[in-house]
């Protein structure tokens, strides 16, 4: 099952990456993501991440000339065991400031979007802990803001992504001071009556370094590189390239703790 999911996992790679007659902004963003957990003794938890990104204009600038993205999520968990979860976002805000990769992009008006977000990965290790292989599955409930109409357009959207993480001090993520490498790749897919033809949404490619500090937090520092389709026509995209900084709390009562309880592995 997971060689065939992996497959299709290529071949969507495939398809998003070889369309002829492609239309590319390229872009220099800024990504930042702060998340926040706790899971409890009958394994149920909750979560908030919060999302914050820049980006450059016409492609000249820094990244940080501009606002991209702001968005705050609550999450419920439930932990089945320390390999996998299932995860529930009620409702989740993001405000976002489109890409500007040509002259007509820069009267685009900002806009708000609600989002419900349902969500199940799984992980297992090999190499006496060395590395870890991670799968995530995303369905989301998206209601994205239509300023030409003040109206909400109604949307969903599977997403599939694949990480692989290699412990580069010691044998074992969940243990103070770990220092390790991670690698990933997520495929997007746009679903619904309102996606006109064009069902390919996005392509994201992370590569980066974290560190575990204070027992149950982490930092890493990434490279992004994302590759997104515009309207519905499959033929003009956004080409995001730059850098990514994360906190991450895995289990807040256990900060600092020598003797905390089992970190349980959240992304």
């Amino acid at each position: 099952m997971k060689r065939k999911l992996l497959i299709i996992f290529l071949g969507l790679l495939s398809t998003a990456y070889s369309q002829n007659n492609k239309v590319i902004y390229p872009h220099h963003v800024f990504w930042h993501k702060t998340d926040i957990n706790e899971i409890f003794p009958n394994k149920w938890g909750a979560g908030l991440d919060f999302v914050y990104r820049t980006k450059n204009e016409l492609n000249t600038g820094s990244m940080f000339n501009a606002h991209l993205r702001t968005s705050i999520r609550p999450w419920v968990h439930y932990q089945f065991s320390e390999y996998a979860r299932l995860s529930l976002s009620p409702i989740g805000y993001m405000h976002t400031n489109e890409y500007i990769g040509k002259p007509e992009d820069i009267t685009r008006p900002s806009y708000n979007e609600w989002r419900t977000t349902l969500q199940f990965f799984h992980h297992n290790k090999s190499g006496n802990g060395k590395w870890m292989h991670t799968w995530r599955y995303r369905y989301e409930l998206r209601w994205q803001e239509q300023s030409a109409n003040n109206n909400y357009r109604f949307f969903t959207r599977f997403r599939m992504r694949y990480r692989l993480r290699y412990m580069i001090t010691g044998n074992d993520f969940y243990e103070n001071n770990t220092l390790y490498a991670a690698a990933s790749n997520e495929i997007g897919l746009n679903l619904g009556k309102n996606v006109v033809w064009n069902t390919f949404n996005q392509n994201r490619l992370y590569l980066g370094v974290g560190y575990r500090f204070l027992q149950t937090a982490r930092a890493e520092l990434r490279y992004v590189n994302r590759f997104r389709t515009r309207g519905a026509t499959g033929f003009e995209f956004d080409h995001g390239r730059g850098l990514m900084v994360s906190f991450y709390i895995d289990q807040i009562t256990g900060l600092g703790k020598e003797k905390n309880p089992q970190v349980r592995f959240v992304d």
